[in-house]
């Protein structure tokens, strides 16, 4: 703040305005990535706990079956929401089976379950279906590409994309590293 030869008080100069602005947009940008990256944080760490959740579910299911896990006709999760809330048409009525996971059946969150093509799936902490494969077929058949003995269960992340694929297609770098698994 300039003062004149009176002692009189004239205002900041446009340098000292400016100088404020920039360290205050500086601040502001500081505070914005780290917002950012708590809520990715956050995202990952629910999908985390949702892939445990639904693996202890699945768990108790095959436990109740003798030891066969759901046979599901392709990745979505509509096949867990269809054996997990005991509701065998996937369209959220009320549970005409056994329940392995209330919560699922609860309106109370609408984060947990959505709805892709006409039927309801279990969501992942980004807003997308889990995927869901079984080891084996309804025939007892092993299942091509599973990986783990009993069943597959992954989160596409952040980007929405399974591993190997872009917006545009199919890749060969494998770009999207986001996937999560069980």
């Amino acid at each position: 703040m300039k003062i004149d030869q009176r002692g009189v008080r004239r205002g900041f100069s446009m340098v000292e305005l400016l100088v404020v602005l920039a360290i205050l947009f500086v601040l502001a940008g500081l505070v914005v990535g780290v917002a950012i990256r708590v809520a990715r944080s956050t995202d990952e760490k629910l999908t985390s706990t949702r892939l445990a959740q639904i693996k202890q579910m699945l768990e108790g299911y095959a436990n109740d079956n003798n030891g066969i896990y759901p046979v599901g006709d392709d990745y979505s999760s509509r096949v867990l929401y269809q054996v997990l809330s005991g509701d065998s048409s996937g369209q959220g009525d009320d549970p005409d089976g056994e329940v392995y996971w209330g919560e699922l059946t609860d309106e109370s969150n609408p984060n947990l379950v959505g709805e892709i093509a006409g039927g309801r799936v279990i969501l992942d902490g980004f807003g997308e279906s889990f995927r869901y494969r079984a080891a084996e077929d309804e025939d007892g058949n092993p299942v091509a590409g599973v990986r783990n003995a009993d069943f597959d269960l992954w989160s596409v992340g952040r980007d929405g994309l399974p591993k190997g694929f872009t917006t545009s297609g199919l890749t060969k770098n494998n770009d999207t590293k986001d996937d999560i698994w069980k």
